[in-house]
Formats: C-alpha cells, structure tokens, sequence
C-alpha cells in the first residue's frame, strides 16, 4: 500500500474516533428526566365572584393542581358548582370548596333568603338605622368590623335604679350624658338593602345589617330606643379587643383644662 493510501486510513479512524467520543460525551451529558408530579384536575373560578351571587358557567373551570397540594374538599366537576349560591367573595384562581357555595334549591332551602345563609351558627341578623353621620360619612361597607359608641343620659335614670337608695339631689356636672363603647369589632353583613346588585351609583344604605349574638341584639334594641349610637370604622383585620374610659363632661373638663366649674347653688 502506497504512503498516501496509509495516511488517508489514518486520519478515518482518527475522525472516526473523535465522532464516537462526541457521540458518547453527547449521550453522558444528556439531562435526566426528573419525577412526575401527581396532579388532578378541579374546578377554580376564572372570573370575580361576588359574595351571595349565583355562579355561572362563565366564572369557573378546570385546572390541574398538585395531588400533594390539594386543599381538602377540592371540588372535581364544574356541574357541582354552576348555579350554586357564592357564600364570601371568590377571586380569579381560587379553588372552589363547599364552605364557599351553598345550593339554594336543597329541600328547605327555597324558602330563605340569601341572607339567612350568611349568617354563622348561634348569631343573627339585626338591622340598625343609618344617616351619614353614623355611617362614617358612607365609609362602612359589607364586610367592614365597627365598635357601637353608645351615649346614655344618666339624668333619665331614677337615682334609685342605679343605688338602691332614696333619691339624692344632684349637683354641678352630675347626671348629663355619657359616652362608651358598646360592642367591639361587630360584623357588617350589608350596607342597605339585601339585593345582588353591584351598582356603585347606587343611592347610599338608610340601614346597617350587623351580625351578633342574641343578648347583644337585645341590648341593641335597647341602646337604640334609649340613647344615641354610632359607628367607628375599624382598622381591616383588627379585631382586638380594647378598653376605654367613659367619657363625660367631667372627663372632658379634667382632660383638656377647661377648669369649668359647677354652678353656685347657694349663697
């Protein structure tokens, strides 16, 4: 074999060599494929979902979500979900679970109104009059915590009612109003009237839903037959529970030095 046929030989197997490291370095570094990840598909909303509205078809669908990650109660078909009453407000990519939803046509259901379904055990519903003022100048709104400021007039009050004593003569600044904090942090259900619309050109609510126990209902009504109420709008998420003092005129007189004094009544 001649010079030149020997070289060309060579050079085949070097080039062939190099291809097949090529080949195997390509296949040594070639990613792995990592573990699957178990996921089933349930129904989340697509679309804003007001509170007490009925859920349509539009709002909602499937998405595939991680089996490990899965919120206990997911719900599977959107058919279970379509037309079903909106408990709380649901937002775009919130899974739907059943404490969200409620089926206004379940036997003994069809008589009651969408508020009856807010309400948790053991509360109620208890509408309360409001004007601008007492609305915090129309800032309360349905799902908003107030405190309930209650001034009372000791001066309607017989002496003997608060001491178990004869009646003794007052003097100076004694038996004029008081004010106090009623109740903390109360619920607001609905500002005006319980309908499903969203018309924010709405005349503003003449009344207030609250949500309380059934004592503080009674004392409630009676608050609002007996001496003046109104609202302070609470803080989002705070729902501490605070104490205050009474305030009076002789809290305002000590407090801010107005030095009045009570009025001569002898000589």
């Amino acid at each position: 074999m001649r010079r030149g046929g020997r070289i060309l030989i060579v050079l085949g197997l070097i080039l062939g060599a190099i291809t097949a490291g090529g080949t195997f370095l390509t296949l040594s570094t070639a990613p792995t494929a990592g573990p699957q990840i178990a996921t089933k598909s349930i129904v989340v909303a697509f679309q804003n979902i007001p509170e007490r509205t009925e859920i349509t078809a539009e709002a909602v669908g499937k998405q595939d979500w991680p089996e490990n990650a899965l919120p206990a109660g997911a719900i599977e078909k959107p058919e279970d979900v379509i037309g079903k009453l909106a408990l709380q407000p649901i937002y775009p990519g919130q899974v739907i679970l059943p404490p969200m939803i409620v089926d206004k046509n379940k036997p003994g259901t069809t008589s009651r109104s969408n508020a009856s379904f807010l309400i948790p055990d053991g509360k109620v519903a208890v509408a309360f009059p409001l004007n601008e003022l007492s609305s915090v100048a129309g800032a309360v709104q349905a799902g908003d915590t107030v405190d309930l400021l209650l001034t009372l007039s000791p001066g309607n009050i017989p002496v003997t009612a608060r001491t178990g004593t004869a009646a003794a003569p007052t003097t100076g600044t004694e038996g004029l109003p008081i004010t106090q904090i009623m109740l903390q942090d109360v619920p607001v259900a609905q500002v005006g009237a319980w309908t499903t619309t969203a018309d924010k050109n709405a005349p503003a609510g003449t009344s207030i839903t609250f949500i309380v126990d059934r004592q503080d209902a009674l004392a409630l009504k009676s608050a609002r037959e007996q001496g003046q109420i109104e609202l302070a709008l609470r803080h989002a998420g705070d729902h501490k529970t605070v104490t205050t003092e009474p305030v009076s005129l002789q809290y305002l007189n000590k407090r801010f030095n107005f030095n009045l004094l009570p009025p001569v009544t002898g000589r």
